[in-house]
């Protein structure tokens, strides 16, 4: 597996793994009712300069990670504060298990503590729960709730 930084041209692959994210990887999952506005701020919003990665089996994308920095009147479901950049991950099901979901945050964890942010966030719904043991391995915790989703932070300071 390689691990490569995002760059504009990812910008569409971003946009699958958004709805992977909206769909806990199911593909024939129904969409959120708040989709379309989620979409914006994750993927419309986003810029390469942001920053993110997209992991590679060979020639296949297996998952990535990409950082959103929110503002107070504008931000995702993981918004702790505009210093603190919130994460969105998505793997493919057919590489899931496979250690990718942890390089991808290891990365998004290195990138954020290279930018010299204080900390770095992610929301996860409660549904999830394979996903939410994940966080707490890695040192996340949970600081609130938005939108029925668990606000979880990783603070370096």
């Amino acid at each position: 597996m390689e691990i490569r930084a995002t760059q504009e041209s990812d910008r569409t692959y971003i946009a699958r793994l958004n709805f992977l994210t909206d769909t806990f990887g199911d593909e024939r999952g129904e969409l959120s009712s708040g989709f379309a506005d989620d979409f914006s701020f994750y993927v419309e919003n986003w810029e390469p300069n942001q920053g993110g990665f997209i992991a590679w089996e060979d020639l296949v994308p297996a998952g990535g990670v990409w950082l959103n920095w929110g503002t107070e009147d504008n931000h995702g479901y993981g918004f702790v504060e505009p210093a603190i950049p919130e994460f969105a991950i998505a793997v493919e099901s057919r590489f899931a298990g496979q250690g990718i979901a942890t390089a991808l945050i290891d990365a998004a964890i290195s990138l954020a503590q290279t930018l010299k942010a204080p900390g770095i966030s992610l929301a996860v719904h409660p549904d999830n729960p394979r996903a939410q043991k994940l966080y707490e391995r890695l040192g996340f915790e949970h600081v609130g709730v938005y939108a029925e989703h668990y606000i979880m932070v990783k603070r370096f300071l």
